[in-house]
């Protein structure tokens, strides 16, 4: 599968988390959320040069804010899919930068693990980010388990989903079947659950 169809898969499951579009730790500024949220409906309108420059606004506008700086490395990746071979890759390397940095200014910010760990798990295999992608999504759950109210129950579902499909990609079909299994179980209602019931079929 080429990387321009990986690419535009990753947009489309990405538009799923939409909880995560509208997140903000309460001490950013109000331009800033008004930025990433406009940023998101760019990204899930497939407007990918518009959401990275408001997103670079709001990185500008408030640069303590996790769900900007993370969203703009989610969609430089995404960019990559709308140019040819090696500027690609230039810019899924300055896509992950970007969500690196997130991750280490903002390690409390589950924001930060589920944007890049979801990235991770959709990227072909020569940008070397499974493992990144179940390190990532596996503390998301850790933090759930461990303060059910610092995430969002609409984030989870997503969250095991692409777990599952990191480990199933990391050549582990048992932890990607527990993965798969547990979303399943605790949230059978959400729009995932189809894709739960698919991906434990197609084991």
């Amino acid at each position: 599968m080429t990387l321009m169809i990986l690419l535009r898969q990753l947009g489309s499951l990405l538009a799923v988390a939409a909880a995560l579009a509208i997140w903000q730790p309460d001490s950013v500024e109000p331009q800033a959320a008004d930025l990433v949220s406009q940023g998101r409906q760019a990204l899930d309108a497939d407007r990918i040069d518009d959401a990275i420059a408001l997103l670079e606004k709001a990185v500008s506008a408030e640069p303590k804010n996790p769900a900007a700086l993370a969203w703009l490395g989610s969609a430089q990746v995404r960019k990559a899919g709308k140019v040819p071979g090696m500027e690609a890759a230039g810019w899924v390397k300055r896509g992950f930068d970007a969500l690196d940095e997130a991750v280490e200014r903002f390690p409390d910010a589950f924001v930060v693990y589920v944007v890049r760990g979801s990235t991770a798990s959709r990227v072909p295999d020569m940008f070397r980010k499974t493992e990144v992608a179940v390190k990532d999504l596996s503390t998301v759950v850790a933090m759930k388990e461990r303060a059910p109210q610092a995430v969002p129950d609409g984030v989870m579902p997503l969250v095991y989903l692409n777990l599952g499909l990191a480990q199933k990609k990391a050549g582990r079909p048992i932890e990607a079947r527990a993965a798969w299994e547990k979303g399943k179980r605790l949230y059978p209602a959400t729009p995932e659950a189809a894709a739960f019931e698919r991906e434990l079929r197609g084991l």
